[in-house]
């Protein structure tokens, strides 16, 4: 008689939820490192923008262009804190993701300890079946062994 688990589509259903947490929290985790990215480009082009600024202030500039590189430089920066409140939000995302995984990788854990119980429950009887027999078989040879002599 092979061991048969009962619970095992469970365990096989809180596997499958362990990773799809798993994938959940691989996409978040680049989706934040995508954001992240993100505000380093936008640094460095508001970066470029002002070491331009500061060359062509060097040479002479008309009130347009000024006020056109002044307006560039504020929108950089509102896009810069825009996108830190995106990676705030993204960060706590993450953590959502990660507390998740953490209590599926809980749940699965838990019925693969009761599986090992229900194993250990399984070995120890098929064991004390085994010698049973094993004490019959002996029994059963040591009558026929009287009835030889």
């Amino acid at each position: 008689m092979a061991y048969r688990f009962r619970l095992e589509t469970l365990l096989t259903y809180r596997r499958n939820l362990e990773e799809q947490a798993q994938l959940e929290l691989a996409r978040q985790m680049q989706e934040l490192v995508d954001r992240e990215e993100r505000l380093v480009d936008l640094r460095e082009s508001r970066a470029r923008i002002i070491d331009d600024f500061e060359e062509r202030k060097k040479q002479s500039l008309r009130a347009p262009l000024f006020s056109f590189y002044m307006e560039a430089i504020r929108r950089k920066e509102r896009d810069i804190e825009a996108q830190l409140a995106v990676i705030a939000q993204q960060q706590q995302v993450v953590e959502a993701a990660r507390r998740q995984l953490t209590e599926r990788v809980q749940s699965r854990k838990v019925i693969e300890k009761a599986r090992e119980k229900d194993y250990q429950k399984y070995l120890r009887e098929f064991l004390r079946k085994e010698q049973v027999e094993s004490d019959e078989q002996a029994i059963l040879r040591a009558g026929r062994d009287d009835l030889l002599f």
